[in-house]
Parts: C-alpha cells; sequence; structure tokens
C-alpha cells in the first residue's frame, strides 16, 4: 500500500477503521505557520479524514485571526477553500 504523502496515509488508516465506518479525528501537532496547518487539513481531506484537532495553532491567537484561521481550515474541509 503506499504510504508516501500524508493523504496516502491518511486513507489507509480511514480504511482500517472498518471501511471508514468509523469517525477518525488527527491529532495536532506542534505550534507552526498557517501554510502548514493547511497543507495538513488538506491531506486530510484528501486522504478521507473527518477532521483534526487544532487548539494550539487557533487558540494562541487574537480573535480575529483565529476566526479567520478556522474559517479557512472549515473552508478546506468543505471543499470551498483551496
Amino acid at each position: 500500500m503506499p504510504i508516501g504523502t500524508l493523504a496516502e496515509r491518511v486513507r489507509h488508516v480511514v480504511q482500517s477503521t472498518f471501511n471508514g465506518r468509523r469517525v477518525v479525528i488527527f491529532s495536532g501537532g506542534p505550534t507552526v505557520s498557517d501554510e502548514q496547518v493547511f497543507d495538513e487539513v488538506r491531506g486530510i481531506r484528501d486522504g478521507g479524514g473527518f477532521g483534526s484537532i487544532i487548539g494550539r495553532n487557533s487558540f494562541q491567537r487574537k480573535k480575529p485571526d483565529a476566526l479567520k484561521f478556522l474559517g479557512t481550515i472549515m473552508g478546506i474541509y468543505a471543499g470551498t477553500k483551496k
């Protein structure tokens, strides 16, 4: 099975959960740049993941910045933003 990209690894995890019949939420990581978070979200989305935990990368911002950041993430998962 291919595991070279995040999307391929996520796809394998989702397939391993009774072929996607269980919800898998992917854990966040250290504080990184916005674009790194968005790239990870795209990989999870492209692999069929159901979502990700984005705590520290959003809560350590001022409210307007956090709302914009989270809006972008929701848009990526919804397919309305690239």
